[in-house]
């Protein structure tokens, strides 16, 4: 008997080859994890310090300060050019099926706006609830904010910058994102392992990224409850990924609106 998830899931895609759709992993699709390393991760430092060479041969003058906060500006807007690059990257793999697969997943979303709406408001729920909570715990675990967003919140030095860290932060980063936590670890490695296993190693996995540089050990709860609200609606809008990318955007938004107004 066919379960209501693979009903859905069937559903959302047309009579066209869909090799999501087989139970074989579609292994090439792991390349996208040492693709993001260099795109993500190594690109935009390079990019940065070379803008930041050619801009200091033309300013001499240039402090050292100057130049070093001009290298950061830079990496930042060159972090758009390595996203971009993850996700062309995953679209040449798919080139031939992606693109309906996508609009099938996406007009797939006026069924799950409830699930959608629903979910997030029970993350904010749960995150309120566990900064209450943190009040209580002993001092040396408490913590204004996360280290993760006081790191983005680094990034707003300039004005100028700000569509640039929307365009980062609210629209790409969450396809990025989504493809590799939930599209890999779930979707791909949840046919080689049970899907409930890979539900837990997605949730661990992106909390635990997002907390690399954490102070506190609790700093880990606010992006576990995250990331248990967007594996939560993957499962029940029978793994749409596109579900969970709209949530994505949804949060960031949010978020990035909360910083721009309290910088």
């Amino acid at each position: 008997m066919v379960s209501e998830s693979q009903e859905q899931h069937h559903q959302a895609y047309p009579s066209f080859n869909n090799e999501f759709a087989s139970k074989r992993i579609v292994k090439r699709d792991f390349w996208l994890i040492p693709i993001y390393v260099f795109s993500y991760m190594v690109l935009p430092i390079i990019l940065g310090f070379l803008i930041t060479i050619f801009w200091g041969a033309l300013n001499p003058l240039l402090s050292e300060k100057c130049l070093f906060d001009y290298f950061m500006n830079a990496t930042s807007v060159c972090t758009i050019i390595g996203q971009l690059l993850f996700l062309l990257s995953f679209y040449l793999m798919h080139r031939k099926t992606i693109v309906p697969i996508a609009i099938s997943r996406f007009k797939a979303l006026r069924k799950h706006i409830i699930l959608i709406i629903g979910t997030i408001v029970l993350i904010y729920l749960f995150s309120a609830l566990y900064g209450y909570a943190m009040e209580f715990s002993p001092e040396r675990f408490q913590f204004e904010d996360t280290e993760n967003n006081k790191e983005i919140a680094k990034m707003f030095t300039h004005g100028w910058l700000i569509p640039f860290l929307y365009i980062d932060i609210a629209i790409l980063t969450p396809f990025v994102e989504e493809l590799l936590f939930r599209h890999l670890l779930i979707h791909e490695l949840g046919k080689k392992l049970t899907y409930g296993v890979t539900y837990v190693i997605s949730i661990v996995v992106f909390a635990g990224v997002h907390c690399i540089d954490a102070k506190s050990p609790f700093e880990i709860g606010p992006y576990l409850i995250i990331a248990t609200g967007i594996v939560a609606a993957y499962h029940f809008s029978g793994r749409n990924l596109a579900t969970t990318i709209t949530m994505h955007m949804t949060i960031n938004t949010i978020s990035f609106i909360m910083m721009v107004f309290t910088l």
